[in-house]
């Protein structure tokens, strides 16, 4: 794996996990899934929720590609980048548990 890839792979990550939390957000909104009760919540925010920690480990389980660096500097900067990646994950996912998904 090139070093530019494995320096974006956290970054990459989060930008496709944001914009499935959002895509999925509108398309539960548009569909109705706030109505529909599971488990004593709303069958929209159990979607959110699993996906966004669902993506949050995937975020951390980049940090294997720390293992196939060459270099001490490539590892660090893998880490932190991936580390990164996966902490703008958690923050900015995390209003899916929060707020109300459909105003």
């Amino acid at each position: 794996m090139t070093l530019l890839t494995r320096i974006s792979a956290g970054f990459l990550l989060w930008a496709f996990g944001f914009s499935l939390l959002y895509a999925l957000q509108g398309a539960g909104c548009a569909y109705g899934w706030q109505d529909i009760q599971l488990f004593g919540a709303a069958l929209l925010r159990w979607v959110l929720v699993v996906t966004w920690l669902l993506l949050v480990a995937a975020g951390l389980a980049l940090l294997r590609l720390t293992r196939s660096a060459s270099s001490d500097f490539e590892r660090r900067v893998t880490l932190a980048t991936v580390l990164a990646g996966a902490g703008a994950m958690l923050i900015t996912g995390s209003p899916v548990a929060f707020t109300s998904a459909c105003a």
